[in-house]
């Protein structure tokens, strides 16, 4: 007798055929975990809300990754996929309004974890569908009907999959371009005059936070974090236009000149809402 063939693909159980998309689904949400990690590290977690978020964000992406690989079958393909789906919701919220005072610029970390977590959630959601398909689901309440229900759509899983994912790979890319880059980081060396004073932006937080300067004198504002900031008059709407960086972005350096009339003049970060400080203007 020669050897045996190998089971056709089709006749595979569900739990083998479906191996290697649902690792490569744990794969994508431990590599989101790791970005989000590093961003946290760097900075993010010295934002008030957000850095916690951050946190519970990057546990959950790493418990749901091992999940996804030792689990197989509906609930943690979908839960893998729902996070993912909904990480890339919470980022697109903050380029378009927002959120906790936080509105993020477009920067190159932020799209590749927009494009991994498209990723995720297209390969985990065909892993649940999949498994419903196969009657992996059959097991849960109502499973039965979801399986005829995946047997029904349009051109399969894959392809209603594919579509979802194409759907939100086309809003990531108009709104991470339609977003505030990064600043150019160019100084304005001929705004201001005498003797630079410097601000230093760090962990969000302007160091010294109440400046003494002369009137039009030049201010040196060096971003040391990793993230976007400007040093811009306000909020109030009574000091619109006084003075304002413009976005300066991670490790670059702009400079703005004080104004020319002694006084107190707030100033904050038009990014970072909650990072404030005093320009004291003196005689």
């Amino acid at each position: 007798m020669g050897p045996t063939a190998a089971p056709p693909q089709s006749r595979l159980p569900a739990s083998r055929r479906l191996l290697a998309p649902r690792l490569a689904g744990a794969v994508l949400l431990a590599v989101t975990g790791a970005i989000h990690l590093d961003l946290y590290l760097t900075g993010y977690r010295d934002i008030p809300t957000i850095g916690p978020l951050f946190l519970l964000q990057i546990i959950v992406a790493f418990a749901l990754a091992v999940a996804v690989a030792l689990v197989p079958g509906v609930l943690a393909a979908a839960a893998g996929a729902g996070f993912a789906i909904a990480t890339l919701g919470g980022y697109l919220l903050t380029v378009w309004v927002g959120l906790f005072g936080f509105q993020e610029v477009r920067t190159t970390a932020g799209l590749v974890a927009g494009l991994v977590e498209v990723a995720a959630f297209g390969v985990l959601a065909y892993v649940g569908l999949a498994s419903l398909r196969d009657g992996a689901g059959r097991g849960l309440p109502g499973g039965t009907a979801a399986a005829g229900l995946t047997r029904s759509l349009p051109g399969g899983a894959a392809a209603t999959v594919a579509g979802l994912s194409a759907v939100a790979l086309v809003v990531l890319g108009v709104s991470v371009g339609t977003a505030s880059g990064g600043g150019t980081g160019s100084p304005a060396a001929a705004a201001g005059t005498g003797a630079v004073v410097k601000v230093v932006i760090k962990n969000f937080m302007f160091r010294p936070g109440n400046p003494d300067v002369r009137p039009g004198q030049r201010i040196e504002v060096i971003n040391q974090d990793s993230v976007a900031h400007t040093l811009t008059a306000g909020p109030s709407a009574a000091d619109n236009n006084l003075f304002s960086t413009g976005l300066v972005g991670p490790h670059q350096t702009m400079i703005v000149a004080a104004p020319k009339k002694a006084g107190m003049y707030p100033f904050y970060c038009t990014v970072h809402h909650f990072m404030t400080g005093m320009l004291i203007v003196g005689k």
